[in-house]
């Protein structure tokens, strides 16, 4: 009986390991998303959300948290559901989480949103008329400590990043025609994603 029941503690510990991280994303990701639908006007910006797009990349498909399609441009933006205190610089590909002593190294996300952005950049190169904005959402880090660039920041900084845009670049047809486009080209397919998961985590 002994050693069921520490199989099943085993196996607990395993899942939870695989999982979490897992779920502390998903719970930044909707956080993200959910600021972004309630403070953006829906008059003039169009949420996506959790966006598996082709690739030409690492991998044949690559994910994009949320893209944000409005009269003044698009945006792609990747979310960090990190804790503690974040360090890095546009031109490092390795940033840093800080939590006391623990520290952990992961790759730059301004880079990993560039594969993002080609994906997108190859679904509507020909209705573009200005470059994709890349944006990083820390919802959960303790404090930002980020040089070189303005496009990273909390939730609230991403929304005000967004609206600090003004210039109208599409009319409302336009707008629609990419939020559609993108839309339809969204693989919802469980197994595509599940094969997209795999593939990321055989590259780590």
């Amino acid at each position: 009986m002994f050693w069921f029941f520490a199989i099943i503690a085993i196996a607990i510990v395993i899942l939870i390991k695989l999982k979490l991280p897992y779920l502390i994303g998903s719970m930044g990701e909707s956080f993200v998303f959910d600021k972004l639908f309630a403070n953006l006007d829906p008059e003039h910006y169009k949420v996506l959300n959790d966006v598996l797009l082709p690739s030409t990349g690492n991998t044949k498909t690559t994910q994009i948290d949320h893209i944000v399609v409005s009269n003044y441009g698009i945006f792609c933006i990747e979310t960090k559901a990190y804790q503690g205190w974040i360090f890095g610089n546009t031109n490092q590909e390795q940033w840093t989480q800080v939590i006391y002593r623990y520290k952990k190294k992961f790759y730059n996300p301004l880079r990993q949103n560039f594969a993002h952005i080609k994906a997108i950049e190859n679904l509507l190169r020909p209705r573009l008329k200005k470059s994709i904005i890349s944006l990083i959402a820390f919802p959960n880090a303790d404090k930002l400590k980020i040089s070189g660039t303005d496009c990273v920041g909390y939730a609230r900084d991403i929304v005000h990043k967004i609206e600090s845009y003004t210039e109208q670049i599409y009319s409302d047809v336009e707008r629609d025609e990419i939020y559609n486009l993108l839309a339809a080209a969204d693989i919802i397919d469980q197994e595509a994603r599940d094969l997209h998961r795999q593939e990321v985590r055989s590259l780590k």
